[in-house]
């Protein structure tokens, strides 16, 4: 997770200091002269720091330490010099004594959190850092490192927590309305991933890759994995909905209308099957049918029935607009549900055909007399309030609720599939309010280049990147997106510009790390690459990728040794075999023949099971009916 901006620039003027606080009871003779000696030393000390001199104030901060152990102003005086060095253990180290000398002194806490975190040992550095937000609750660095925090210790409901009041209490920087955005989309990725791997071989796992097709318009891979859903559990909830689904945005209606069918069969309380219909029948000029399915979804479950009409606000936004002759449709029906007696039907019915026509008054008019009718249950467990919340789009009430249940239920992947959309859809909202208060920031530009980089519109979002690296170059991670779009299109030489500003910027930034040692590995340049490719190892232990990259390197200088011990990491996640490949080659260039066959032999069987994968997912999509 990235954090904007630096800590405030403290050191010693963070303790208003300007001369250290001696004792004010006599002293002897050698005591004065200790106290001259310190205070000539803690004037140098304010003097390199005022130059830039870190390491000579560092210095003289020592020798003052040396002679005066018991201040705790010198300690954290020294420690903040050593955290402005990068030195995060030798700062810990000064920050702790300054912190068991004078509990409370201002600063200590945060930076003491900070060296903690960049030490990455997040569980250390929350106490510190709540400390820190305690003692001054309007210190903006103290809240965002505490987000980070709790992020990287593994308590991410409470992360995302934090980074929210975050936003809350600095509405003036967008950046942080980016963070939360971003932090969002994280926890629902890993929120996946964790139910992917759960629910392998099952039904739900092929509804989940169904949902993410679709949601990227990939209709045949999409329909693929709902069929195979449909094939391990022909009474499998949500799969003939997707496929109505699909059906329905490339406007075949007939069949999209038997999907919803086939799902209300196997799911008869399915309230958003037939709010589908009841949208269906608009499209097809049926107000009759289309209220009287309305009305029934509506008495299924009202806010299942708007959500799957994508109301009150559809997720993302555009993801559920229609084609001009879908919208001449709804027109035509129009004047017949204007003029139909009132009821909860004609109210959605009206709600869902002013929003896709673009009407947003008429839409919201229409929604307010659908909310004011009678009251909506709310459920009786967790689980069940969870849905409704998440149905009304209060994901933080459905986000919460689920959290709680999932402490008691880790095993419901169901329930840990909904949290994930649930963050998702956070996000989306984030990143939505982002774009409307601040949008011509340079965070609203980081966020139109990710999202065309998400999207695969790399010169897109090689446009937006320059625009913030213009706005903020500065910015951490801005200088890596531009350089890693530059590599793609194979424009080596600038990317590689941009990279080196990167870590100029910034660095302890891995990725880039590791992609300016392959990009000099590919130049044969393993001399050069091999100190990037290491920082990159030691700053992010599972880039598995990179151990790859660097036991080449290795191989190519004949460290085979290294080369070993590099590529027995990177064989912990091989898919095609490279790494085992390699590692065969370093066995036999030590001559141990037995040990290269047995590594080659896992690289052919990988490969030949990667090939067997492809080769079973284009049979799966070939009995797609098209």
């Amino acid at each position: 997770m990235r954090i904007h901006g630096n800590p405030r620039p403290l050191l010693c003027a963070c303790f208003g200091l300007t001369l250290i606080p001696f004792l004010a009871s006599p002293i002897s003779l050698h005591a004065q002269t200790t106290e001259q000696e310190a205070q000539r030393h803690f004037a140098a000390a304010r003097q390199a720091q005022a130059s830039g001199d870190l390491e000579l104030a560092a210095q003289e901060y020592l020798k003052v330490s040396h002679l005066l152990p018991g201040v705790a102003e010198v300690w954290a005086s020294l420690g903040m010099v050593y955290n402005a060095q990068g030195k995060f253990a030798e700062s810990a180290q000064a920050l702790s004594k300054a912190e068991k000398l004078k509990p409370g002194l201002p600063g200590v806490s945060l930076y003491l959190g900070i060296d903690y975190e960049k030490d990455r040992e997040a569980g250390l550095a929350v106490p510190q850092l709540l400390e820190a937000v305690r003692g001054e609750p309007q210190n903006k660095e103290a809240h965002t490192w505490l987000g980070r925090a709790l992020w990287d210790s593994g308590r991410i409901p409470s992360a995302l927590e934090q980074l929210r009041k975050t936003a809350q209490l600095f509405p003036a920087d967008p950046a942080l309305l980016l963070d939360l955005g971003v932090a969002y989309r994280k926890a629902a990725d890993i929120g996946i991933e964790r139910v992917i791997s759960g629910s392998s071989g099952t039904p739900l796992m092929h509804q989940v890759y169904g949902d993410i097709y679709k949601d990227e318009h990939a209709w045949e891979n999409s329909a693929a994995h709902y069929y195979r859903a449909l094939e391990q559990d022909p009474h499998w909830q949500g799969a003939h909905f997707g496929l109505g689904e699909i059906a329905l945005r490339r406007e075949k209606l007939d069949t999209a209308t038997q999907e919803f069918h086939r799902e209300l069969e196997v799911n008869p309380k399915s309230a958003m099957a037939l709010a589908r219909l009841g949208e269906i029948a608009m499209l097809q000029n049926k107000p009759g049918d289309a209220l009287s399915q309305l009305n029934d979804a509506i008495q299924m479950g009202s806010f299942q029935a708007a959500n799957a009409l994508g109301l009150p606000h559809p997720y993302p936004i555009g993801s559920q607009d229609l084609s001009d002759i879908a919208k001449q449709q709804l027109r035509t029906v129009l004047p017949a549900l204007e003029n139909a007696p009132p009821s909860p039907g004609r109210s959605l019915g009206l709600a869902f055909a002013k929003a896709r026509l673009g009407d947003d008054d008429a839409s919201l008019a229409a929604w307010k007399d659908f909310t004011a009718g009678p009251p909506h249950s709310s459920g009786a467990t967790p689980h069940e309030r969870s849905l409704n919340d998440f149905y009304r789009q209060d994901f933080l009430a459905a986000a919460a609720e689920l959290d709680a249940w999932l402490k008691l239920h880790p095993n419901d992947f169901q329930a840990g599939y909904l949290l994930a959309k649930t963050y998702r859809n956070l996000s989306l909202a984030t990143l939505e309010q982002l774009l409307a208060t601040a949008p011509d920031s340079y965070p609203a530009h980081e966020l139109l280049a990710e999202t065309y980089e998400n999207s695969e519109q790399d010169q897109k979002a090689l446009e937006e990147y320059k625009i913030v690296e213009g706005m903020a170059p500065n910015l951490p991670g801005v200088h890596f997106s531009v350089g890693h779009l530059l590599l793609k299109t194979n424009q080596q030489d600038q990317a590689r510009e941009e990279l080196a500003e990167e870590l100029r910027v910034n660095p302890d930034h891995p990725e880039a790390n590791a992609e300016m040692g392959t990009l000099l590995l590919d130049r044969l340049d393993a001399v050069h690459a091999i100190p990037y490719l290491e920082k990159a190892v030691q700053l992010e232990p599972s880039q598995w990728n990179t151990y790859q990259q660097l036991g080449k390197a290795y191989y190519m200088q004949k460290d085979y040794a290294k080369a070993e011990t590099a590529l027995k990491q990177a064989v912990r996640h091989d898919p095609k075999g490279l790494a085992h490949y390699q590692l065969g080659l370093v066995y036999r260039s030590l001559g141990q023949k037995e040990a290269a066959n047995e590594q080659f032999e896992i690289s052919r069987k990988l490969k030949l099971e990667g090939l067997a994968h492809d080769e079973n997912q284009m049979n799966t999509l070939s009995t797609v009916p098209q």
